[in-house]
This record gives C-alpha cells, structure tokens and sequence, in this order.
C-alpha cells in the first residue's frame, strides 16, 4: 500500500489549504496595486510537493493579465517564506507555478452576452 493510497484526502486538504493561505496573503500581505483584481482560482501540488500549479484569475485585458502574472512570479520567494511560516506542519514547500486561469473572465464575457441577448429579446417582443 503506498503511502498517497493510506491517505487519500491529504492533497486535497493541503492544496485546499495553501489555496487559502495563497488567498489571505495576496489579500492581506501584499500591497502591490497590479494585484488588486487576482484571485487564486486552484493549486495542485505534485505528490512530492516539488512543485505547486497555481491557477489565477485576473481581470483585465490582456497586457494587465500578463502584468498581475509576471508580477506574481517575481513574489514566489516571497509567497513561499509566508505558507513556510503559516504551514509549520509541511517539512517542503512547493516551488509556485502561477498559470493564468480565464473561467472567471469567461464567465464574466457570457453573463454579459446572456444580459445583452436577454435585453435585446425584451424589446422585439414589446
């Protein structure tokens, strides 16, 4: 049995966990004003906890996108002294990986087209 299949839920919680370490340091720890509109969407560690894929979401367009996520790998050391400090338990912290997320701008571009179709469906029928 390895040691991944004795504890099933353990990456889970962790990734969960630096997700939301990640979250409150951006929110509370970091005053740069090119991250103001980035929100951490997903991490997946690897099972050597080696690496941290990050998936963040920015609004913008595409020039700040770009900016928020250069700015971002700049603060790895940074971000990995805070979830060293605030995650006493992890022997390693992960190297962070940030990669651009665009659900949210997706969602965001729909909502916006759904409202425009919604509107525009209102007066043909009036």
């Amino acid at each position: 049995m390895t040691r991944d299949s004795a504890h099933p839920y353990r990456m889970e919680r962790l990734n969960a966990q630096i997700l939301q370490e990640l979250a409150m340091a951006l929110a509370r720890d970091v005053k740069d004003p090119r991250l103001q509109m980035v929100t951490v969407v997903g991490v997946e560690c690897a099972r050597d906890l080696s690496e941290a894929k990050v998936r963040v979401s920015s609004l913008g367009d595409e020039r700040q996108r770009e900016a928020s996520l250069r700015t971002l790998r700049g603060m790895e050391g940074y971000l990995r002294h805070l979830l060293g400090q605030r995650l006493e338990n992890l022997r390693r912290v992960p190297r962070l990986n940030f990669r651009l997320d665009g659900s949210i701008a997706h969602g965001v571009r729909v909502g916006v087209i759904l409202n425009e179709l919604g509107q525009g469906g209102g007066q043909d029928g009036a």
